[in-house]
């Protein structure tokens, strides 16, 4: 997984008695992603390891549209299931690394740019709070109230 340094937002919730399987929350959320018709959007799926190179696998939803990317995970934890969300920015490339301070290798933080984060953030919450809805109704749980559905933003995007 990126560095904290890449993070542009994060969420997560603990919904306590919601019943689904992580692969059934990644297709559900996969298709009101693709409602949304995001333009130069791609969904897949990776594995990210859960600490060490020798630990475990953990598979989540990844799902990028230019230059910033979704990893999105949904796990049972305990009696609830735990979903959470990562808006990453992908490491610098090689060229950007070796010379930072050349403008041509840069991505400096336009107002387009973080319009562009923003809408992206906006439609990939919008569509997983939209499957979060549909499942707790479905299963007549609460729905998430609004203090549990807003995602922690970093620096210049709060």
């Amino acid at each position: 997984m990126s560095s904290t340094a890449d993070v542009i937002s994060h969420w997560s919730t603990l919904i306590e008695n919601f019943n689904t399987s992580p692969q059934g929350f990644y297709s559900e959320v996969t298709k009101a992603i693709e409602r949304r018709q995001l333009p130069k959007a791609s969904i897949d799926r990776i594995s990210f390891k859960e600490s060490h190179l020798l630990s475990a696998k953990r598979e989540y939803l990844r799902v990028s549209c230019r230059d910033f990317y979704f990893a999105i995970c949904g796990a049972p934890f305990g009696t609830g299931f735990f979903v959470s969300y990562w808006l990453l920015e992908p490491p610098a490339g090689c060229l950007a690394v070796m010379f930072p301070r050349l403008s041509l290798f840069s991505r400096p933080w336009t107002y387009y740019r973080i319009d562009t984060a923003n809408m992206f953030q906006t439609a990939t919450h919008s569509a997983v709070l939209e499957v979060i809805d549909t499942i707790t109704t479905s299963q007549g749980l609460r729905q998430l109230p609004d203090s549990e559905r807003k995602p922690i933003m970093k620096g210049f995007l709060q």
